[in-house]
């Protein structure tokens, strides 16, 4: 069963086909390891009256409770299965920031196109407010450019996304599935592209599937963090692993209380948590050289549940070249994998990170004692 489900909705929605349906979205009207497959034969023409930077969408077209995490701001139609979106990212993001903050972090790709499938499903395929999304993968590659294309200016960083959908699925007249591809530009440079597969799940069929009482689970408290310097981050809130006794495995740490991660109340572990936890694996295996994820595909099998424990496991593989280095990571709960990933990272500019070895419970080695695991 497939892991990541978005919460209730509400905004106005259009079915497909309307003449409504260009304009602003608040208006009526596995990927391969390459990375995501790039679409390509897409030509589209977009209204030049129209400013798709104007505003942003209405948060509920994205599932998201804080207007500042909205970053679409904009949509039109160009065909039955092809849209052209407008997204925005800010200067500097309070949770997706590389250190050093000379480049934005791809990661916001991902969360980019996971809200780009939402606007689309809702606004337009008409998916009704009270449905659930079910998320079964994920993922992004950076274009030609690299990290370069992801450069942090004095101004925001509009972007375009260029959506087709692909393996469309009805039932009764309302949309069942899908997959989005998202070709993103920025000043007409191509930075990227993305996809994800989606699933509509009606309210009676969610409330079967997850059982009456999961949304009254409270989540334990969080487990005490790794050191935030050896899985890149910089506050101990913002890290979602915590040491264990194997020096490759971390258990999966959600604060229920995050504002970014956590936008919305849930019952179950979001996706972007997961993309999140593969990041910061992967940041753990190179330090204390920092590393940003240039490629990065995830596969949601399975709910994770907040009450019970999940592993993340991460093996670095070997490869002739020297720059670029896979990794791959796997969620377990309850014996069984819930989620896997797989990134292709690149060193980013910067500083070496400080070396910082820890024990297992998060607090600072002794000196001159190796620890078991961090």
């Amino acid at each position: 069963m497939p892991s990541i489900v978005e919460p209730d909705v509400d905004g106005p929605y259009v079915l497909p086909g309307s003449a409504a349906r260009t304009g602003s979205a608040t208006r009526t009207g596995p990927a391969a390891w390459t990375g995501p497959a790039a679409r390509t034969g897409s030509t589209a023409h977009p209204d030049p009256g129209y400013d798709f930077h104007d505003r942003t969408v209405s948060r509920h077209l994205v599932h998201r409770a804080c207007v500042s995490e909205v970053l679409l701001t904009g949509w039109q139609a160009t065909g039955p299965y092809d849209f052209l979106l407008g997204a925005q990212w800010p200067r500097l993001h309070g949770f997706y920031r590389l250190p050093g903050d000379r480049y934005h972090d791809p990661v916001l790709m991902a969360e980019t196109v996971r809200q780009a499938g939402l606007l689309v499903g809702h606004a337009g395929f008409g998916v009704p407010r009270g449905h659930h999304f079910v998320l079964e993968d994920l993922g992004y590659a950076l274009g030609e450019p690299g990290l370069p294309g992801l450069g942090v200016t004095a101004g925001p960083t509009s972007l375009m996304l260029e959506v087709g959908c692909e393996e469309v699925r009805m039932r009764h007249g309302r949309l069942a599935s899908l997959r989005v591809h998202a070709e993103i530009t920025r000043d007409g440079l191509r930075i990227g592209h993305g996809s994800g597969q989606l699933r509509v799940v009606t309210p009676a069929s969610y409330e079967r599937l997850r059982g009456p009482g999961r949304r009254a689970v409270t989540p334990p408290r969080p487990p005490e963090p790794a050191a935030p310097e050896l899985v890149g981050r910089a506050q101990p809130a913002d890290v979602v692993l915590s040491p264990t006794l194997r020096p490759d495995t971390w258990l999966l740490r959600t604060d229920a209380d995050h504002p970014v991660l956590f936008d919305q109340e849930l019952d179950h572990v979001p996706g972007m948590v997961v993309l999140e936890a593969a990041r910061q694996a992967a940041q753990r295996l190179h330090h204390p050289e920092p590393v940003v994820p240039v490629e990065l595909v995830t596969s949601f099998d399975r709910f994770i549940e907040l009450d019970r424990p999940c592993f993340v496991r991460a093996v670095r593989e070997r490869t002739p070249d020297g720059r670029r280095a896979p990794v791959q990571v796997r969620l377990l709960q309850d014996g069984r994998t819930v989620a896997e990933c797989r990134l292709l990272t690149e060193p980013v500019d910067g500083p070496r990170m400080p070396v910082r070895r820890e024990s297992p419970d998060g607090r600072p080695a002794a000196p001159g004692l190796l620890p078991l695991a961090s």
